[in-house]
């Protein structure tokens, strides 16, 4: 198994599936489709994702640009629902406080009308973040490693 994973990488094979976006190891799948944030990570999960987690600037970038592009904010996969403000990313159960990256609108968290426990990057903001209301329909953010998608 490890000599077929080797002259997989070496030829090249690793890609993205159909509707993902490949960065770096990881492919990403902007939604079409509209779910509240429950939603989009129960819908990241049964494509073999989850909601995205944004450890560095480089990914950071890589998003904003799509997200500017398709002029849309999505939902990713930070929230502070177990605990108000410790933001932790949903699927590594890793504090936004020890990973070292973030990226967050001016001003914000600001738990507006003490109901914002779960993040997105938005449209023309730079790529930065903003809480909001878990329960409100928007687009998505799924990601998974490139491994799990090996296309042959």
């Amino acid at each position: 198994m490890a000599v077929f994973l080797l002259l997989a990488f070496l030829s090249g094979v690793w890609s993205c599936q159909n509707g993902w976006l490949q960065h770096d190891s990881n492919c990403y799948h902007f939604s079409h489709d509209l779910e509240d944030w429950t939603g989009a990570a129960y819908m990241c999960k049964t494509m073999g994702g989850k909601l995205v987690e944004i450890e560095t600037a480089a990914e950071n970038s890589f998003l904003k640009g799509v997200v500017d592009n398709r002029k849309h904010s999505y939902w990713i996969g930070l929230s502070d629902v177990q605990e108000e403000g410790i933001w932790m990313w949903m699927d590594s159960k890793a504090k936004l406080s020890d990973t070292g990256f973030s990226s967050w609108v001016s001003g914000n968290p600001n738990n507006d009308g003490g109901n914002e426990n779960c993040a997105t990057i938005n449209q023309n903001t730079g790529g930065r973040w903003n809480d909001w209301q878990c329960r409100q329909s928007i687009f998505y953010i799924c990601e998974s490693d490139i491994e799990t998608q090996v296309v042959g």
